[in-house]
């Protein structure tokens, strides 16, 4: 990976966790049920039980951790599609979307259950919410790859050429 692909790789991943973000924002506005990931996340991880309103330091934490999270699906979006596994279009992106949603669920419903003073939120609407945030990750930082970069599978394209040579 160059330098132009790391850093279109981290650009991807914060747009895309912009995009998750927004929707889980919507989701919570729109639904009346409490999805505010960067509140939740934050306040969870420095102990703090105002979720609704955090501090700024629970903000802050839980915008660094989202958005680290966020870059490094990204990474791992790049690497799967230079390995062959799934190819940059609309019907792939949202599929690496959604089980990266699947992911996020099982990973959150863990941390949850072991967080000594998790959030009294539903978590039905909270995992439908990251379920489909997640989609919306995926379309938007896998195309936006796409978008910006000429030949995006250019890695993956670079490991055929190499085979063939052998």
């Amino acid at each position: 990976m160059d330098s132009r692909h790391f850093l279109i790789t981290v650009l991807s991943g914060v747009i895309g966790t912009i995009a998750m973000t927004l929707f889980m924002y919507l989701y919570s506005y729109v639904s009346s049920y409490f999805t505010k990931v960067i509140h939740i996340l934050g306040n969870m991880l420095i102990g703090e039980r105002n979720y609704y309103s955090p501090n700024k330091k629970a903000f802050i934490v839980g915008t660094i951790a989202h958005f680290g999270v966020g870059v490094l699906f990204s990474f791992g979006y790049f690497l799967l599609w230079n390995w062959g596994v799934f190819k940059i279009n609309l019907q792939d992106s949202i599929l690496i979307g959604a089980v990266s949603g699947v992911i996020a669920i099982v990973v959150w419903k863990a941390y949850l259950s072991v967080h000594s003073n998790p959030p009294q939120l539903s978590q039905f609407h909270y995992f439908l919410a990251l379920f489909l945030a997640h989609i919306v990750f995926g379309l938007v930082s896998v195309n936006l790859f796409h978008l910006i970069i000429e030949n995006p599978e250019l890695w993956y394209q670079l490991q055929e050429d190499a085979k063939l040579t052998q």
